[in-house]
């Protein structure tokens, strides 16, 4: 009877493993094969061009905050005698005093047009860091084979390398069928709404429709996904919403030598506490489940064999990712607690201590489904809990990875990088391209660099900077996929 039970334990375990390994083999590669092209010689002078861009000071600091707008405008300027045949040859406009709208017309009327955007404006230094620089953060340094400073990953990188690829092609005497567009929000730090929002409105009124929008978002990696040798082009094909809630706790406060038991304090750093221990339910789902799709084919064999077959190793995927920060933002709303603030004396408690929690939502998120997630883990009525109604964005559904406008930008990443992977992807953080959800089905987030891991730390943090290569590249690829969009 045991040796009946053993065989067939050994016969299910053999199909098994049949079943994996004709699953693994039998999932083929989604990247698309394509042709070299000739590379194109970029201007010597594109760096010195974004160097001097990096040395106007176009930082939002908050949207409550007022705007240094002769930087902006001094920008403005810059752009125009720097890429005189674009001012010459586009149709330019100002779009709330500092956001630019240029517009290539196209000579079929036909087709929709392509709207290529960036951003002008750039985060502050942090207070006490910019001894840490290795270059001055505003200097524009050429050293090493980089261009140091705030902005040169985020986001004059795409802004300057955009102009740069159209007035190349404008020299060239080349004319698009289709028409493109270039949109510079001023304020996409600190939400965009004065800047991209305004630019969406104004096409809106037009009844303008787009083919595609493509946005500042995931780069070119390497090394972060197991199992993939090559390099990684993850495409942001989703994104995140956003959301700031605040907690508070009402007292009737007094002096600090007559603390109650438990303080209003407390009670608001328990309920922080418990948000941090009851995460979001994580899944697997949208972007993230097409991301590893697309790269089950790419991995190693042992990679393969679980990725291939998720209905089995779903929760071990599931557990190592949770494992990361940077892996498990894809699978979950995120709960950042950011700001607190408590009594305006160390001896006085505080009446109202409140906290703000910074969320990331994942697509599927709600307010219900927000405020239901905050009373279950904090479980105490004493806590108050708002979402802010200025600070929240829903998510931003997926696009059509079965349309045109994907294929042409996998075939364009394909040819500026054919050492690299495609892969659609959840973009965790927020862009300007939420604004234009209305204009297109088609909506993506991918800044075509190949970005060493170290380079990631400089976004929005110390020593930012891209290489001299890399930004050559990046001006191919929109020169490129200019082309390929007629």
């Amino acid at each position: 009877m045991f040796r009946k039970i053993l065989l067939g334990f050994f016969v299910l375990l053999t199909v098994l493993v049949v079943v994996l390994v004709i699953n693994a083999y039998r999932t083929s590669s989604r990247q698309i094969e394509v042709k070299a092209i000739p590379s194109v010689d970029i201007p010597a002078n594109a760096f010195e061009h974004l160097s001097k861009a990096i040395t106007l000071r176009t930082i939002s600091y908050s949207r409550t905050a007022s705007v240094d707008t002769n930087a902006f405008k001094g920008l403005h300027r810059y752009f125009k005698s720097t890429f005189p045949l674009v001012h010459s040859q586009l149709k330019r406009e100002v779009i709330n005093e500092l956001s630019l709208l240029y517009t290539w017309k196209g000579t079929d009327s036909r087709l929709k047009p392509v709207l290529l955007t960036a951003h002008l404006d750039v985060v502050p230094i942090e207070k006490g860091t910019e001894q840490n620089w290795t270059h001055p953060p505003f200097s524009g340094n050429i050293n090493g084979g980089y261009i140091w400073g705030r902005g040169a990953l985020d986001d004059k990188m795409n802004a300057l390398g955009m102009l740069e690829a159209v007035e190349y092609l404008l020299k060239k005497g080349y004319t698009p069928k289709r028409t493109i567009l270039l949109a510079f929000g001023h304020d996409e730090e600190v939400s965009g709404y004065r800047g991209a929002q305004k630019i969406a409105d104004h096409l809106a009124k037009r009844n303008t429709k787009l083919e595609y929008v493509l946005d500042e978002g995931l780069f070119i990696l390497e090394g972060q996904m197991p199992g993939v040798a090559a390099p990684v082009a993850y495409v942001g094909v989703a994104e995140k919403g956003y959301a700031n809630v605040k907690i508070s706790v009402a007292s009737p406060g007094g002096h600090s030598s007559r603390p109650t038991t438990q303080t209003a304090v407390g009670i608001l750093s328990q309920a922080i506490v418990n948000l941090e221990k009851e995460q979001f339910d994580a899944s697997i789902e949208g972007a993230t489940k097409e991301m590893m799709d697309y790269l089950a084919p790419e991995m190693s064999t042992p990679y393969k064999l679980a990725f291939a077959n998720r209905w089995l190793f779903n929760p071990v995927i599931k557990k190592i990712m949770l494992g990361k920060s940077t892996t498990s933002a894809v699978l979950r709303t995120t709960t950042a607690p950011t700001i607190l603030k408590g009594s305006p004396k160390s001896n006085v408690l505080p009446a109202n201590p409140s906290a703000i929690i910074n969320l990331r939502l994942k697509p599927g998120e709600t307010k219900a489904t927000i405020l239901r997630h905050f009373k279950d883990a904090i479980g105490d009525d004493r806590v108050k809990v708002e979402i802010q109604a200025d600070e929240f964005n829903l998510p931003v559904p997926m696009s059509d990875l079965r349309s045109k406008s994907f294929k042409n930008l996998q075939k364009t990443i394909r040819q500026l990088f054919p050492e690299s992977v495609v892969a659609p992807a959840l973009m965790v953080g927020g862009t300007d391209s939420k604004y234009y959800r209305d204009l297109s089905k088609n909506i993506f987030r991918f800044t075509p660099l190949l970005l060493p891991v170290k380079d990631i730390d400089g976004l929005h943090g110390t020593n930012e900077r891209v290489s001299k290569k890399g930004y050559q590249q990046l001006i191919r690829f929109y020169v490129q996929l200019i082309k390929n969009s007629d």
